[in-house]
Formats: C-alpha cells, sequence, structure tokens
C-alpha cells in the first residue's frame, strides 16, 4: 500500500482536490491522509468525509505588513513543525502540495526528510508555494491553458492536468435536484457563488436585485460565505408566481446546486471553474480583484476565450443584471453549454491522471 501525505486546505479550492485525491487512493486501496488548515472552512468541509484522514496544521497567509509577516513565520514555523511530525510518525512514501501556506511549511519538511514532492497548481498564475518548491519537486501538474516554462517549471517535469474533482461532485437532472432543494421545478434559478473569499459583493448585488430577479422569473440561491447568514424571502413576479430567494453561509451538496440552477455569477477560482465545465452552466464570471497574482482575472480570461464564460470586473457589476438575462435567452444559454461541453471532453479525469502518473513514478524509483 502507498502512503501520500496530501499538503491541501486553507481554502476550499485548495482543499477539495485534496479530497478528491484521497478518495481515489482509499479506492485503488492505497492511503491519502490529509494535511489541512486550522481554518473554520475546511473544518466544514472535512466534517462530510469521515471515511478519510485529516491533519489540521498551523500557517497562515504571506503579507508584508510587520504585524502579519511575524504571524507568517510563527505559524509557519507550527506548520513545518506539524508537516515534519507527520512524515515522521507514519510511513510516507510521498507528498502531494496543492499549493497556498500549508503546501510550503509540509513541503519544505517534506524536502528535509527526503521524500519525494509532488505539485498541483490550479491557476493560470501559479502561487508562491509553487515557485518556490517547484525547482525541487518530482512533478508538477499544471492546467494545460498555462503557457509559462519558468524555473519551477522545467519540461521534463511538467504534466498538464486539471482540476480533481471530488468522487461525489455527480451533477443529475434538474427537476431531481430542484426537488431535492425543496425549490419548484417552474421559473429560472440563479445562483450566486462567492467562494470563501471576496462573497460580500455577490452577496450585496443579490439583496440589492432580488426584486428585479423575481420580476424576470429568477429564484435565487446566494451562498454567503463563512460567517454570513442564512436566510430566505418568498417573492412574487408580475403574474403571481411565487419565486424564492435564499441565502446559505455554505453548502456542501455543490452538484445539487449547479444541477438546479440555469445560470450561475460566481468568482473565477480554479475549482469553481471546474465544477462549471462539469455540469456544464452558463455563467457569469465576476473575479476576485485582490487574489494573489491577480489569478482569477487570468483564469476568467482563459474560459472567456474559450466561450464557456462571460467576464464581468468587478468595478462593472452595474451591468451585471444585463449579463444574467442575455445567458438567460435560449439560443445564448446552447452556445455556452456547447462550449463548457468541449472543455469538459478535454479535461478528462484529472483526480486519476494525477493519481496514475505519481504511482507509477514512485515505482519507477
Amino acid at each position: 500500500m502507498v502512503r501520500i501525505l496530501i499538503a491541501c486546505g486553507g481554502t476550499g479550492g485548495h482543499l477539495a482536490p485534496g479530497i478528491a485525491i484521497a478518495q481515489l487512493l482509499k479506492e485503488l486501496g492505497h492511503s491519502g491522509p490529509m494535511a489541512i488548515s486550522e481554518k473554520e472552512i475546511d473544518g466544514r468541509l472535512a466534517a462530510d468525509y469521515g471515511d478519510l484522514q485529516f491533519y489540521p496544521v498551523a500557517g497562515s497567509g504571506f503579507s508584508l505588513r510587520p504585524s502579519r509577516l511575524v504571524q507568517f513565520f510563527w505559524n509557519g514555523l507550527r506548520g513545518f513543525s506539524c508537516g515534519w511530525k507527520l512524515l515522521g510518525s507514519s510511513k510516507v512514501d510521498a507528498v502531494l502540495a496543492f499549493g497556498g501556506f500549508i503546501s510550503l511549511w509540509v513541503g519544505l519538511a517534506a524536502l528535509l526528510r527526503r521524500k519525494p514532492l509532488y505539485l498541483h497548481e490550479s491557476n493560470l498564475v501559479p502561487g508562491k508555494a509553487t515557485r518556490l518548491l517547484g525547482p525541487f519537486a518530482r512533478r508538477l501538474f499544471l492546467p494545460p491553458a498555462l503557457k509559462a516554462r519558468r524555473a519551477y517549471c522545467r519540461k521534463r517535469k511538467f504534466r498538464a492536468a486539471g482540476y480533481p474533482l471530488r468522487r461525489d461532485f455527480v451533477p443529475v437532472e434538474r427537476g431531481e435536484a430542484r426537488r431535492a432543494l425543496r425549490l419548484p421545478e417552474s421559473g429560472r434559478l440563479l445562483l450566486a457563488v462567492g467562494g470563501s473569499q471576496g462573497a460580500d459583493v455577490l452577496v450585496q448585488w443579490m439583496v440589492e436585485h432580488e426584486r428585479q430577479l423575481a420580476g424576470h422569473g429568477f429564484h435565487g440561491i446566494c451562498l454567503t460565505g463563512p460567517g454570513g447568514g442564512e436566510l430566505e424571502r418568498s417573492l412574487r413576479d408580475k403574474n403571481g408566481n411565487l419565486l424564492i430567494m435564499r441565502y446559505l453561509p455554505f453548502s456542501g451538496t455543490m452538484a445539487l446546486l449547479y444541477s438546479a440552477a440555469d445560470v450561475a455569477v460566481c468568482r473565477a477560482g480554479a475549482g469553481t471553474l471546474a465544477e462549471l465545465v462539469a455540469v456544464g452552466l452558463p455563467n457569469v464570471l465576476v473575479p476576485y480583484p485582490f487574489a494573489a497574482g491577480n489569478h482569477q482575472m487570468a483564469n476568467g480570461l482563459a474560459m472567456e476565450a474559450a466561450g464557456a464564460s462571460l467576464l464581468l470586473p468587478q468595478n462593472r457589476m452595474g451591468d451585471l443584471l444585463k449579463g444574467v438575462l442575455q445567458l438567460a435567452e435560449p439560443e445564448r444559454a446552447k452556445e455556452m453549454r456547447s462550449a463548457l461541453g468541449r472543455l469538459r471532453a478535454e479535461s478528462g479525469d484529472a483526480a486519476r491522471l494525477i493519481t496514475n502518473s505519481i504511482l507509477e513514478n514512485l515505482q519507477s524509483r
């Protein structure tokens, strides 16, 4: 049995692909314990997977502000210590890191313990952990559209791989999804997802426009993010039909939400984009403008170039309702679904590609 320590967490976008790999390793008779952050978002998601192993590791994001810089290094030292102990307390054959502050410190511990290190980068602008650890990794799994070939990404190490989706992320028929969510099957549904960062702007837009949305025959579901409120309102369209506006801080059934929706308004994190592609859901992307390296804008531009998204910078939120209504038109929705289908066919099963590649590489050494 191969045992691969998976360093992920800090955001849902880092943790979810780690869970996908751990699930597949378990299916194949191997083990994939996960080093995750101490943040609330990680604990919530991990709670849904009691059959997997999670180990909280200290850490915090990088900042040049003096107080936060001290915190970064102090928590980093604690995170490195946790990673060192995890690698020493049980037989670990390799480490797979998904980026972020958890990956940096656990990855450094792996290198000093002489454990094979593999890296996965989801975004089209590689993060700091990927750039720092890349030269020392055995193999890097990078988005197929990423053109950069710098020192951290030598050709002999590079493998094109998309974003691994959890094995339980299974789209269902629209009517079935609506029934499971206790929503009327009539009427269109707009899903607004801000992710673990930057949800406030989308929540505010949803609150301000819910009556207009209802007037155009839209139900609405909005994820408000950690610490957000839970609320449901009933509205009526001009014909008296009931429209539901629902606000939730978190959902463990994202496949149902996407399957029930007709249009999504989202940030442009790699995980969100992979889920949109998997379901084939027409979408308007509003990249989070403060994401590291502006990577969400790079992700969104690639999706728009493929015809799979409508991109709208945050400073143009006044045009968002227009974009939503545009994608609700049958012909426009059909075009975008076709583009999403082409991307889905190209992506394949990223979790299996990455897992098989690591296992084969370990066996060849």
